[in-house]
């Protein structure tokens, strides 16, 4: 009886996740079940949707708008998250690390921010920022580089600096943390055989670190594959469909066409898509513990 009555503060405790775990596994049968008919938010649609059974999906892998719009986040993931985010994360992380690094609180400071702003205000502030008149041209006009709006000129490589100054700091604070696991018999071993700073990254910090490496990719791509706020905030996907990633196509076919079957049909096939990465990089980090083992 004592066991029994022990168990019941925790049990009512974990009444709240269950609850919420159903409320997104109804949520998400919900969107699969809708993404096979022709729901709409106004019409004869909105009342008495039909089936169309995998007309939606059929519509994906022909439609030019969601084909752009797949190359548009593949770039985008790969450039900001992959190789902004984690290798900027990672290197940043390293050489605070280095005792002689002066006002390293500053600096830290200064990665945190972008992370700590809502993505409305980082989106306002980066839109004035590369603006005609912004201070980016003010910066690159002693190099020669006459003042225009990145934004409309540049509009992708714009938001995919902004979102590696927005989301680095997640990957610094993880490797940091990393790092400071890492026993410095190791590092003393490497700087009495003569190891540079390079040398000792890849051949000490790196092959300890690749499972936390793996991690974190797969933590920013999924964030980056799904990010929205900063994108529409910026640019709205546009000029044109320049940077319209798949969840503001989905955004605009669900909510500005009224188009929900198709909308839901997109999220759906988001949701695979990174299920199958999720697949691919436990795959991976099952290989390289296997390897440090």
């Amino acid at each position: 009886m004592v066991v029994g009555v022990s168990k019941r503060p925790l049990i009512v405790m974990l009444i709240p996740f269950f609850l919420f775990v159903a409320l997104l596994i109804l949520c998400v049968f919900w969107t699969l079940g809708i993404s096979f008919t022709d729901k709409a938010l106004l019409g004869l649609a909105a009342i008495h949707p039909k089936f169309v059974g995998f007309k939606n999906y059929l519509r994906l892998i022909t439609h030019p708008d969601f084909l752009n719009s797949m190359k548009v986040t593949v770039i985008f993931t790969f450039s900001s998250a992959i190789v902004g985010q984690c290798i900027l994360g990672l290197l940043l992380a390293v050489a605070l690390k280095n005792k002689k690094i002066r006002l390293k609180p500053i600096y830290e400071i200064a990665i945190l921010l972008g992370w700590l702003l809502p993505d409305m205000v980082a989106a306002f502030m980066w839109g004035a920022f590369a603006s005609g008149s912004g201070f980016l041209n003010v910066v690159l006009a002693p190099l020669g580089i006459k003042p225009v709006n990145w934004i409309t000129t540049k509009p992708l490589i714009t938001v995919i600096i902004a979102n590696i100054w927005k989301g680095t700091a997640w990957s610094y604070l993880l490797f940091a943390a990393a790092l400071d696991t890492i026993p410095r018999e190791l590092f003393e071993a490497a700087d009495v055989d003569g190891a540079s700073a390079l040398q000792r990254l890849f051949y000490v910090s790196i092959p300890i670190l690749l499972p936390t490496i793996l991690v974190n990719i797969l933590l920013v791509t999924i964030w980056t594959f799904g990010y929205f706020s900063l994108i529409y905030g910026m640019t709205g996907g546009g000029p044109g469909h320049s940077t319209e990633v798949i969840s503001i196509l989905m955004y605009k076919e669900a909510f500005d066409s009224f188009h929900i079957g198709y909308g839901s049909a997109i999220s759906i096939s988001m949701t695979i898509m990174v299920g199958f990465m999720s697949i691919f990089y436990f795959w991976g980090q099952r290989r390289t513990e296997d390897v440090v083992q």
